[in-house]
């Protein structure tokens, strides 16, 4: 039988979702292991594990809480007719659109669907921006470095 969070909202204060917490030897069986959203936290290995279909096993998230990020904002001003703005202080692959958080005039915009790398320091837009609008970056927030 499965359990659901029946507090759908959560709201600032002390809120939590408890995970199941035991060893890795105490993992549920994978064989013909369906649910698409397990998730537990191992006390073998002291990090949060999914369950990977593609694999057939357990896969283990990076730790929470350890390290530093450097995280960076590159600015643009928008033309009227200009899709392409560069250079950008770092340089990102095709696919890799959702590790930069993207705002146009202060919207956030839609990886894939709104914008593009090209795997340089440019920034492709499917539609031009707005002449004049602030067009604002965020990157390195998804990458840390060993405390």
């Amino acid at each position: 039988m499965g359990r659901f969070v029946k507090n759908t909202m959560f709201r600032s204060g002390s809120y939590s979702i408890d995970l199941p917490a035991t060893s890795n030897s105490f993992r549920p069986n994978v064989t013909g292991y369906t649910a698409a959203t397990a998730l537990r936290y191992s006390t073998t290995s002291n990090a949060l594990e999914f369950f990977n279909h593609s694999a057939n096993t357990y896969s283990t998230l990076s730790t929470v809480g350890t390290g530093s990020a450097l995280v960076t904002k590159d600015t643009f001003t928008g033309s009227t007719g200009i899709s392409q703005f560069g250079a950008m202080s770092f340089s990102i692959g095709a696919g890799h659109e959702a590790n930069v958080l993207v705002h146009v005039a202060g919207v956030y915009q839609i990886p894939g669907t709104n914008y593009v790398f090209g795997g340089n320091t440019t920034i492709s837009f499917l539609s031009a921006p707005s002449d004049s609008s602030t067009i604002t970056l965020i990157h390195g927030y998804n990458s840390t470095t060993p405390a």
